[in-house]
């Protein structure tokens, strides 16, 4: 994931995720605990889980640099025997790319790990059987092979928006106004599907937060009407594909770990697992957690810093160039 993209400040981030919270999952009243146990990092609650589900950026890693203390938790937790697996609506790289991106920074993870939101794109745009020209957000070196029909990247042509059956948002990559403008147009003028690969609003990229694209599918949406059809966090995709992969594993003993209250908190919630909440390095890093809690109606079972706060790893964290 580059950080070639528009920001937004954390105010910014949260209104919008609250402005839009009508359009996520929903959460029955009964499923969100009365109360978050702030606890001092993940081994401390380790042992109530057989399956620890992780977000990545702001969880393992923030921008291209891991968090202090989390290679060193991941590996405790493989060494203990934990079922781990590792979630991204990053949409814009392979397996493989997210995997080695990983493998720099220091973690020992695999293709069963991993759960990105890119392998649920191709079933979603098959549901449209009567599409069979898309147009996507997402940079001119997309693998657009792995997608069905016909798909062109969307530039600075006009027609091309209005010529094709259906949006599909990827990656916001050098997203611009100007291109966000040429597609409310049309959409206002001819609503049709939007598709969307990365459902996050934000990601936390170091010192900023970077514009993803469902913040853009948003705005979309509200200039034609048509909502959104998401995959990724915190739609029950991921979360059905992960219970899948470990068919033998109690519900109660999973963990989603992560960063947002609208993705990741959310997500588990919704799927009737625990979670876990981590605000050091992330999305709430320096905020008012519980006025956040207060805010969206939806609050973590624990709450810690990071996942390896007080956790020193043995290495030097690998700063690594995310492609």
């Amino acid at each position: 994931m580059s950080i070639n993209r528009l920001r937004l400040n954390f105010t910014q981030a949260i209104e919008a995720y609250l402005h839009y919270a009508p359009r996520l999952p929903q959460v029955a009243a009964d499923a969100v605990p009365a109360k978050t146990d702030y606890v001092d990092n993940l081994l401390s609650i380790a042992d109530q889980f057989d399956l620890i589900v992780f977000d990545a950026f702001g969880v393992l890693n923030s921008g291209p640099t891991a968090i202090p203390g989390a290679v060193k938790t991941v590996a405790t937790l493989q060494q203990m025997g934990k079922k781990l697996a590792v979630v991204t609506n990053d949409a814009s790289s392979s397996a493989e790319a997210i995997l080695g991106r990983h493998r720099k920074r220091g973690f020992d993870f695999n293709n069963e790990n991993l759960i990105s939101s890119q392998q649920f794109i191709a079933p979603m745009m098959n549901a449209y059987t009567d599409i069979s020209h898309w147009g996507a957000m997402a940079p001119t070196f997309w693998p657009f092979d792995v997608l069905p029909d016909h798909v062109e990247p969307l530039g600075e042509d006009r027609a091309l928006y209005d010529a094709v059956g259906g949006f599909v948002l990827i990656d916001s990559e050098n997203w611009s106004d100007a291109q966000q403008k040429m597609l409310e147009e049309s959409l206002a003028a001819n609503p049709r599907p939007i598709l969307v690969g990365n459902p996050d609003i934000c990601a936390p990229m170091g010192d900023f937060l970077s514009v993803e694209s469902g913040y853009f599918a948003h705005l979309a949406a509200d200039a034609c009407g048509v909502m959104p059809e998401c995959v990724g966090k915190p739609y029950h995709h991921v979360f059905e594909e992960i219970l899948r992969r470990n068919p033998g594993v109690d519900r109660e003993r999973v963990l989603m770990v992560g960063d947002t209250v609208h993705t990741d908190v959310l997500g588990g919630l919704a799927s009737g697992i625990k979670t876990l909440l981590v605000h050091q390095g992330g999305f709430l890093d320096g905020q008012d957690i519980e006025g956040v809690f207060a805010r969206s109606g939806l609050r973590p079972h624990f709450c810690a810093r990071a996942i390896g706060h007080g956790i020193d790893d043995e290495a030097k964290q690998t700063a690594c160039c995310d492609a």
